[in-house]
């Protein structure tokens, strides 16, 4: 059998939905910062109330620092180490926006959760507590409402999501991988977690989930007990994925970390394997329908979106002095 195909909607769980178009298309033109001090090999780009921050994972200093008003880089801060202001092995998917120009991330180097600030010059480290118990380890880590937490699937394991109770420390291992294609029709026959490869996001209030999977052109939606609740097949050529191919040839849609708001979900879609490779920008609403699809000036890695100033900051792995900013375009 081979594992080149355009996904059939077939799911047990829920009707699964087919997307053939999106009621609105439109280009998107980047206005372009110039970054003073490179920024190598980032692996995160964030929104604080008044600034915006870039993880480095790579570099001396961990996180590059700008001013949310106009895009001026500030400094760089963090360091890599155990102490009280320092960082080891950050998950990039447990970056989360709190307010007081704060935020938290899920250091699975220590299993903490930390609360880090940033006053305009200086980077400290507010909070830290435990998360999972010792020999547990995390495949990203999501906040949802209520102390509960998400994770992904574990190396070997044939759930694809865990979830943590944050009060009693229980881990339940929770929902069946799709059926898209037959593990053993996959180069090399990896884990589950590898062809089913997805990016997350929660919705503001923690109550929902939405999963992008990143080889094939589909996105669920979920409640924060992880039920099903849209399953969406999105039909728009390009819409194939190929297994039998090496993993660094293989088609790729959804990367990076997508941005919620209470209405909207806004996510890159690479398209890695067309002619342009310059991907496009996905607005999704949380009932799994789709919203607007904006073709993409720069071939972008990851976002930020900034709605109070109605902006999206981006940036291209690939150019380390460059930040792009694009003016939110209206949903209407």
């Amino acid at each position: 059998m081979a594992a080149y195909l355009c996904l059939s909607c077939t799911n047990p769980q829920t009707m699964c939905e087919a997307v053939v178009s999106f009621p609105k298309t439109a280009d998107l033109e980047a206005e372009i910062l110039p970054v003073p001090v490179p920024v190598l090999l980032p692996r995160y780009i964030g929104i604080m109330d008044d600034y915006l921050y870039i993880y480095k994972e790579k570099e001396e200093k961990l996180f590059a620092f700008f001013n949310l008003k106009d895009g001026s880089y500030i400094t760089d801060e963090g360091t890599r180490g155990q102490g009280p202001d320092e960082f080891i092995l950050l998950d990039v998917r447990g970056f989360n926006k709190l307010d007081d120009n704060c935020f938290s991330v899920f250091e699975a180097g220590s299993n903490l959760l930390k609360t880090v600030h940033f006053d305009g010059m200086k980077l400290s480290v507010q909070g830290a507590k435990p998360v999972f118990k010792q020999g547990v380890t995390s495949n990203g880590f999501y906040s949802l409402a209520d102390s509960m937490y998400l994770t992904l699937g574990r190396l070997e394991g044939t759930s694809e999501y865990c979830l943590l109770n944050g009060k009693t420390g229980e881990l339940k291992e929770i929902g069946e991988y799709p059926s898209w294609v037959r593990r053993e029709d996959v180069v090399d026959n990896p884990p589950l977690f590898v062809p089913y490869l997805k990016v997350c996001a929660v919705h503001p209030n923690g109550k929902k989930v939405v999963a992008f999977y990143t080889r094939f052109k589909h996105l669920r939606v979920y409640n924060d007990a992880m039920n099903l609740l849209h399953d969406v097949d999105v039909q728009i050529p390009p819409c194939s994925s190929d297994f039998q191919k090496p993993v660094q040839e293989q088609p790729v849609y959804y990367i990076g970390a997508p941005c919620v708001t209470e209405k909207y979900i806004y996510v890159l879609c690479a398209n890695t394997h067309t002619d342009s490779g310059q991907g496009e920008l996905q607005v999704w609403n949380w009932e799994g329908k789709p919203v607007a699809c904006f073709r993409l000036d720069r071939k972008l890695s990851m976002i930020a979106l900034d709605d109070r100033n109605h902006k999206i900051y981006a940036i291209d792995s690939q150019i380390d002095n460059e930040l792009y900013v694009y003016d939110l375009p209206s949903m209407n």
